[in-house]
């Protein structure tokens, strides 16, 4: 594999060049110096901050008022990293600048300047009300078009730069962009969408009316936070998100992506002298009769992950089974009450719920292990069903003052902490997710398309890889083990998370069919998948941060169960 500046990025033995998902127009085969979309992830920033619209336009304020960078030469950056980055995709054939009246639409006029310097037919199309201002010709005599020349434009067109509309949209666009937007969209001509799709809200991810299905969207300084949320991400197309001279922003925004190379520098190495005790000590409890299915693929991820020693703490009748299918585990009775206070003192790190019922002695369980040692818990499925039992407890004071807790809702989970409804959970995720995380003072991993991690006090993390193949049963078991051996081995709850996501969303995109494939397939993907976190290459992109692929239009592509 060659990074995208030439440099040579060495593959994983376990090759992890799969497709990560369906892209709408190939990349042309020409374009040999690119890395596959596939591999994108590897060429990551660690630093990736997630700035709401409103962020990123106090960035922008600053930067300019600060002296640190003039507006205009911000807009030159965009524009011109914009014209670079179609150019690259689409290196011949007529293009079409739409320009609005805002800052996207003078990123555009200068992506299509650009272009035009360097020979390309360039046509321009006023989509505002105005030009944008300031003057971004810079001298050019360029013929700009009134808007009922859109049409004809368009059918002439090899690929068209979106510009219409900007990142301050919370509302349906007026009708005659939203007209605009629906001629390019039944066009069906290429979109290149300058800083994101014109439509969407760069917060929220709510499309609130006519929205751009951009192809390729090159958005600038860093992410908006909305660009990762469906159903906006459906309309991003493949995402670039381009350097154009930022200073680093003073605050920084709460919000950041998880990357490889972020989690790259979590895992980091293990010294040749190491041992067991090293890798860390995790129990594992759950699994009443008939469910020993669910722990077995917690424990099973766990070991994958580089757990040292797992002691599964599980109803009697579940011993043969687990023994059998697991040999280098210690099993503990969970009605021996000596054997699992012992267990609980033991631990580095204490995972509960995989499949654990929610009778009485369950809740008894759950509360001698939030009582009992100070190991981390990480608390999933039926533990916070427990929890949930008396939401008032969970949301109103810590799940267990003085011990590092990570707690991993589904959605359906998340409602039934809150006391509220799976639909307001999942209007607003990262507002639930922050909501908990404060309340219960414990991090938070909110699972969905993308996963949101919060800890209390506001700071959120969120993934950027998502898959179909997340959505089956079990994923929730194994990302438990996962999170459960980081945390085993001493990061501490967020970070644990943070790991344990990037790991296993390579994992299932790389190891797992996105339609058909089971929760058992993802164990053994681990060990690869862990490998190739030493195959990230930051910067091999010259001014990327960050790279997407698009996700197919539709339902969100899933989250663990």
């Amino acid at each position: 594999m060659r990074s995208a500046s030439g440099a040579a990025c060495s593959s994983p033995t376990n090759d992890l060049t799969g497709g990560v998902g369906p892209v709408r127009r190939a990349i042309p085969p020409e374009l040999t110096p690119l890395l596959p979309p596939a591999d994108w992830w590897r060429v990551a920033a660690r630093e990736v901050p997630l700035p709401t619209a409103a962020e990123m336009a106090e960035i922008d304020r600053l930067a300019i008022e600060s002296g640190a960078i003039p507006e205009r030469a911000l807009i030159e950056n965009a524009g011109r990293a914009l014209a670079r980055h179609l150019h690259e995709r689409y290196p011949s054939g007529r293009v079409v600048v739409l320009a609005g009246s805002g800052h996207n639409g003078a990123d555009a006029l200068v992506a299509g300047r650009t272009l035009a310097a360097w020979g390309r037919s360039v046509r321009f199309v006023q989509c505002g009300s105005r030009l944008p201002s300031p003057d971004v010709l810079a001298g050019w005599n360029l013929s700009i078009e009134p808007a009922p020349a859109l049409e004809r434009e368009l059918a002439a067109a090899a690929v068209a730069v979106d510009g219409i509309l900007g990142t301050g949209l919370r509302t349906a666009p007026r009708v005659p962009q939203a007209r605009m937007i629906e001629r390019v969209n039944e066009a069906r001509v290429p979109v290149v969408s300058a800083d994101g799709p014109s439509g969407v809200d760069f917060t929220t991810g709510h499309v609130p009316g006519a929205a751009i299905r951009a192809d390729l969207t090159v958005t600038f300084g860093w992410p908006k936070l909305g660009l990762l949320r469906f159903p906006a991400r459906e309309r991003v197309g493949d995402l670039l998100c381009v350097e154009i001279g930022f200073p680093p922003p003073d605050p920084a925004p709460p919000a950041r992506a998880v990357t490889a190379s972020w989690a790259a520098e979590l895992l980091g190495g293990r010294s040749a002298a190491a041992h067991k005790g090293d890798a860390g000590y995790l129990a594992i409890a759950g699994g009443e009769p008939g469910m020993a299915g669910a722990v077995i693929l917690a424990v099973r991820a766990a070991i994958r992950a580089g757990i040292g020693i797992v002691r599964v703490v599980s109803d009697p009748a579940n011993r043969d089974i687990v023994q059998t299918s697991i040999p280098e585990v210690v099993f503990v009775d969970w009605t021996e009450t000596d054997a699992l206070e012992a267990t609980l003192r033991w631990a580095d790190a204490v995972a509960v719920g995989p499949g654990l019922g929610t009778g009485p002695e369950r809740i008894e369980l759950v509360r001698r292990v939030r009582g009992a040692g100070t190991a981390a818990l990480v608390i999933d499925a039926d533990g916070l069903n427990v929890l949930a039992a008396g939401a008032a407890e969970a949301t109103r004071g810590p799940v267990a003052p003085g011990r590092p807790v990570l707690l991993t809702p589904h959605p359906g989970e998340m409602a039934r902490l809150l006391g509220s409804s799976v639909a307001a959970v999942r209007e607003d995720p990262p507002a639930a997710a922050r909501r908990l995380a404060d309340a219960a003072k414990a991090t938070v991993l909110l699972k969905g398309a993308p996963t949101w991690v919060a800890r209390p006090g506001g700071e959120l993390r969120a993934t950027t890889l998502v898959s179909p193949g997340f959505a089956s049963g079990g994923m929730g078991d194994v990302l438990t083990g996962v999170c459960g051996a980081y945390t085993a081995a001493g990061l501490d709850p967020a970070d644990a998370a943070t790991a344990g996501l990037a790991v296993t969303a390579l994992a299932v995109l790389h190891g797992v069919d996105e339609v058909g494939g089971s929760a058992a397939d993802v164990p053994d993907a681990l060990v690869p998948a862990r490998q190739a976190l030493g195959t990230v290459c930051p910067g091999a992109w010259p001014g990327v941060s960050l790279a997407l692929p698009a996700v197919a239009a539709g339902r969100p592509a899933g989250a663990a169960r």
